[in-house]
């Protein structure tokens, strides 16, 4: 039987520009062991030593170089299953706001892209990715409901 785990995290880091919010995308390694080459946003484990916005910071840290200005809790779960571990992941979803358009990425990436709405839409592999995606927008959107997101005091 799978083990439901929750040691997962999802981060999109946005990027406000004059004319629009760009949102920054990693194309996975072609020699990852899973999902190789696909366009994403930061996914990442908590380690056992860490409580979820250390492992916010870290992999923002590790996968991109940049620090965030901002950190938001988004109401949303992703789930997914992971067929090398057999498990049933459950990933809470986070926004990050950035100022800094220079990214560093990992050996895990092979390429970065700040893409538009529509263009992170498209590119983005997994339909619940997508989905979060969506719900980012509409907060963003809305003052009024951004106001009510949880920051992360970072």
């Amino acid at each position: 039987m799978p083990q439901i785990v929750t040691n997962y995290i999802e981060l999109h880091i946005c990027r406000k520009t004059a004319d629009a919010c760009r949102f920054l995308l990693l194309k996975r390694s072609e020699n990852s062991k899973i999902y190789p080459g696909i366009w994403q946003m930061i996914t990442g484990t908590i380690e056992s030593h860490e409580n979820t916005k250390q492992t916010l910071l870290r992999e923002l840290s590790e996968e991109t170089g940049l620090t965030p200005e901002s950190v938001y809790s988004i109401p949303r779960i992703n789930t997914f299953y992971l067929a090398v571990s057999d498990k049933i992941c459950m990933s809470p979803v986070f926004l990050a706001f950035v100022e800094s358009e220079k990214v560093k990425i990992s050996e895990e990436h092979t390429e970065h892209k700040w893409a538009s709405y529509e263009e992170a839409r498209e590119l983005i592999h997994w339909p619940n990715q997508v989905e979060s995606l969506e719900v980012i927008m509409k907060y963003l959107s809305d003052s009024e409901m951004f106001s009510k997101l949880v920051e992360i005091e970072i």
